[in-house]
């Protein structure tokens, strides 16, 4: 199953932390405000969740369920929480997010 989506940065300027806190995790909240661009992060970490949507054709997921991690090398993984587990059935994903200074866009691929 394969999901990709793709979105325009600035859609995350200037969030109320409670707006923020519905879509995001803590951890992922605390990762891009310590980035030079935040709304990119943060619209990378959106476009995950909206790929998983699209790859698992589910529209109940929770965003704020499901959690972007980065590996020490910097390479973006799924944190397999049991919500995650249980949407994906047991499957393996991999992703793959990239951003510009206006657009980001992530691919979900489950296996």
């Amino acid at each position: 199953m394969l999901g990709i989506d793709i979105e325009q940065c600035d859609r995350f300027t200037d969030w109320a932390t409670g707006k923020l806190k519905r879509i995001f995790t803590e951890n992922e909240i605390n990762y891009a405000t310590k980035q030079q661009n935040v709304s990119q992060h943060l619209c990378g970490f959106y476009c995950v969740k909206e790929a998983v949507v699209k790859a698992t054709n589910n529209k109940t997921i929770k965003f704020n369920k499901i959690e972007v991690l980065h590996e020490a090398s910097g390479k973006p993984f799924i944190n397999k929480t049991q919500y995650v587990s249980s949407i994906l059935n047991g499957k393996d994903v991999e992703i793959s997010i990239s951003h510009t200074a206006n657009f980001a866009v992530a691919v979900v691929q489950i296996n």
